[in-house]
């Protein structure tokens, strides 16, 4: 008796305050879970991993449940201070320091390098740098433990591509009650809540164009390092993708799929053939059909089409292009050093473009050009094209791809999820194992299990 009650009472015990939680407190319950996850990941660099991606993918950065600062911020501290304890983990005095991983320390160092010629003070500089300072930090790690034990990474990436199958289903809840589960209540602005998702998903992310990235990762991940059952998390990462509404990932997605098939040794297979026939079979059923939740869907995938070059985002792009154009062009001296940091914050405080959309360039590279010039643009372009051109895996190339094409519209700049998706490239790509490419799929662990076994 005594034993069944410890066999099944903590179990039990466990399920009822898990329940209790998530239907009276479920960002306590979040909150307990990643504080779980990190004590979990203490026992090895590996499993700390799983943490770290966790924070950088699962939190959002629109929500705030009382933060004592911004939930950005929040979030970078924190996956910074995981990335340097496992820095820790892994030193030795008899090992250098120096290493590829800290190659992305070239940013920031390009970055400071440029704010010299506009100096207007340490607070600009300091806010300006810090999130390349951070991702530098998280960079160097991952990179490190990629080169430590590059299956594990592999599957650390697929593991998190299972974690985009509950949060497809988070996303389907969303776009058919129209509201954002918990994120609404906390969102950090009017922008952040449903009503301004024009019937879009967020998943977990708080932000639609964000979570597009997400389904864009799961989707290259899975179909890239396949594993037991990679179907699941791909077509969980394509119904992701499509009710998110972000043309940025859709085009993403496009050009990642683009590397997949130049990669593939047989173009056609007459597997690959079936797959695309019933794909196509059950779209035209679902076409003829039309059940509620697919009609609203497509409503949706069809306004966010249809007109994009004429849309009211489009000019509005147009308008920022000029606007960052007519200030870079002012001398030679603004277009190698920029403007200085924070100098796109400045403008659209002061000057600001009157569409009442957001108040940004939204173009990564026009940004970065802008506050830091061609001398930190420059080796920004050069990391994403060593990634491409060195890596040996298909994987890192399509997430390479995929990013360098959707950060052309929008800032990633202070959305971690979407540059941890770059980070996890960057390791692909220095960890993978040319001999063991061929067997990579058939090596991982029960997926629905990795994320909670992670690592050995």
């Amino acid at each position: 008796m005594t034993g069944s009650v410890r066999t099944f009472g903590l179990p039990a015990v466990l399920a009822v305050t898990v329940g209790l939680l998530a239907g009276w407190r479920p960002v306590l319950l979040g909150v307990l879970g990643l504080a779980a996850l990190l004590l979990w990941g203490l026992g090895t660099p590996s499993r700390l991993n799983h943490a770290l991606f966790a924070v950088l993918l699962l939190v959002p950065v629109t929500a705030d449940p009382g933060y004592p600062t911004k939930p950005v911020w929040v979030v970078l501290l924190a996956a910074t201070a995981i990335a340097l304890f496992g820095r820790l983990q892994r030193f030795h005095p008899d090992v250098p320091l120096a290493s590829v991983g800290m190659a992305a320390f070239a940013l920031p160092a390009a970055g400071l390098l440029a704010a010299l010629a506009h100096w207007r003070g340490p607070k600009d500089l300091v806010f300006a740098l810090a999130p390349f300072v951070c991702y530098a930090v998280i960079a160097w790690h991952v990179v490190e433990e990629a080169r430590q034990d590059p299956p594990a990474l592999r599957r650390l990436a697929r593991a998190f591509a299972w974690a985009g199958v509950p949060v497809a289903l988070l996303a389907i809840h969303q776009r058919v009650t129209g509201t954002w589960l918990v994120l609404d209540d906390l969102a950090t602005s009017n922008a952040f809540t449903s009503s301004a998702g024009e019937g879009r998903s967020v998943g977990t992310v708080g932000h639609p164009i964000v979570y597009g990235t997400w389904c864009m990762m799961s989707m290259c991940v899975a179909i890239a390092l396949r594993g037991r059952l990679w179907q699941v998390p791909f077509a969980a990462g394509a119904v992701g993708l499509l009710l998110s509404g972000s043309r940025s990932a859709w085009f993403g997605i496009a050009g990642a799929v683009v590397v997949w098939y130049l990669a593939q040794e047989r173009k056609v297979t007459r597997r690959g053939v079936a797959v695309l026939a019933v794909g196509a079979l059950v779209g035209a059923g679902l076409l003829v059909v039309r059940p509620a939740p697919v009609r609203n869907a497509l409503d949706m995938v069809d306004s966010r089409l249809s007109n994009m070059t004429g849309s009211s985002s489009a000019t509005a792009r147009y308008t920022r292009f000029d606007a960052a154009w007519s200030g870079l062009r002012e001398s030679y001296d603004t277009v190698l050093f920029g403007l200085g940091p924070e100098a796109h914050v400045r403008f659209f405080q002061e000057v600001g473009i009157g569409d009442h959309l957001a108040q940004t360039f939204d173009n990564s590279y026009l940004t970065l050009w802008y506050d830091f010039g061609l001398l930190t643009l420059l080796p920004f372009l050069a990391i994403l094209v060593a990634l491409l051109v060195r890596s040996r895996s298909t994987a890192a190339r399509m997430l390479v791809v995929g990013i360098a094409v959707q950060i052309s519209f929008f800032d990633f700049y202070l959305w971690p999820c979407a540059v941890a998706v770059l980070i996890l490239a960057a390791g692909l790509a220095v960890g993978e194992d040319p001999g063991a490419a061929g067997t990579a799929g058939r090596e991982p662990p029960a997926p629905a299990e990795a994320l909670l076994a992670g690592a050995r």
